[in-house]
């Protein structure tokens, strides 16, 4: 169990919180785990493992969900929250969906008479998500979804969490639910300085080490990567050309594209908006298909107060293992 919390949070105030995680693909969904858990305001109530999507190796649901075990084990906190298998690909195509643990979850927790708002955040390919609202389309009108993934409007492109699951997007984008976009050049400013992190994160205890540890080995397996330039790095998107000026661990600083939903969960004003046309489906480049006409808007973000989020992630891991 973590310490007590600083303050009360009354629990009818509380948000329901479900988070479907490609925990174990690089180094940001970690902090994004401890971050919901150390927030009051969310009653977190799964961590679903998400696949890394076709250019991983097999098996990295599995690895998610070890990871995921792993985060919450380093805060004290195992089998304090269900961890919950998912689907181990992508669908097939946008209409047919996987069973699994998670998404069934998913269901079950927003049909449950619960006043609280739900929502399922997602920080890697939308599988889960995607099939648990074609298994049960009555949810949609239940959830808020919250997705880190895919580029900018109006035209899109190849962005990796949206690259993990095309048809699963597509079939999102389909879909009647209320969606909060957080695409790529938004996630991608979210950026903390190694020495940030060593010194706010490193000293708090077992889980801070690991997290810095865990960020370091990352950012040097994917300079390493660099020279490769066919290589696709993650939600780092390094523009460094071959040769030029490449340093170990990824020039000091990494991306914790994933910690976004935090923010708008506590405060959806941590970020500008504007309101987008749903896309029709997402095309095999993962370029949006706007050619027919939309049935529903989407809320897609246009910047995010990512010094906020960091100064809170700092704070509280400083209060609870610091």
């Amino acid at each position: 169990m973590l310490k007590e919390r600083p303050f009360p949070f009354p629990l009818d105030k509380q948000l329901r919180v479900i988070c479907d995680t490609d925990a174990n693909n690089e180094a940001d969904d970690q902090y994004c785990i401890a971050h919901m858990l150390m927030t009051p305001r969310f009653d977190v109530k799964a961590f679903i493992a998400e696949h890394y999507g076709p250019v991983k190796n097999a098996g990295t649901e599995q690895k998610s969900y070890e990871e995921i075990k792993r985060v919450l084990n380093l805060m004290g906190l195992a089998n304090e929250v269900p961890v919950l298998h998912g689907a181990d690909a992508g669908l097939e195509d946008e209409r047919t969906p996987i069973e699994s643990e998670g998404a069934q979850f998913i269901i079950e927790e927003a049909m449950k008479d619960d006043p609280r708002p739900l929502f399922v955040c997602g920080t890697g390919a939308i599988t889960n998500i995607a099939s648990a609202l074609l298994l049960e389309p009555l949810i949609a009108d239940k959830i808020t979804v919250i997705w880190i993934g895919g580029d900018a409007y109006p035209q899109g492109g190849k962005e990796y969490n949206l690259l993990g699951d095309i048809h699963g997007a597509s079939a999102v984008f389909r879909s009647n639910v209320e969606l909060w976009q957080v695409p790529k050049p938004v996630y991608i400013t979210m950026k903390a300085s190694f020495f940030e992190l060593m010194n706010h994160v490193y000293p708090c205890g077992e889980l801070g080490k690991y997290l810095v540890k865990n960020t370091m080995r990352v950012a040097e397996e994917h300079a390493r990567l660099m020279e490769d330039t066919s290589t696709l790095l993650g939600s780092r998107y390094l523009t460094m050309s071959r040769g030029a000026a490449a340093t170990s661990f990824a020039g000091e600083l990494w991306c914790l594209g994933d910690s976004p939903v935090v923010g708008l969960m506590l405060n959806h004003t941590l970020g500008h908006f504007h309101m987008e046309d749903a896309p029709c489906r997402v095309r095999e480049d993962c370029t949006y298909d706007r050619s027919g006409i939309s049935r529903r808007s989407l809320r897609v973000y246009d910047d995010i107060d990512s010094r906020f989020i960091m100064a809170d992630f700092f704070e509280k891991i400083k209060y609870y293992f610091g």
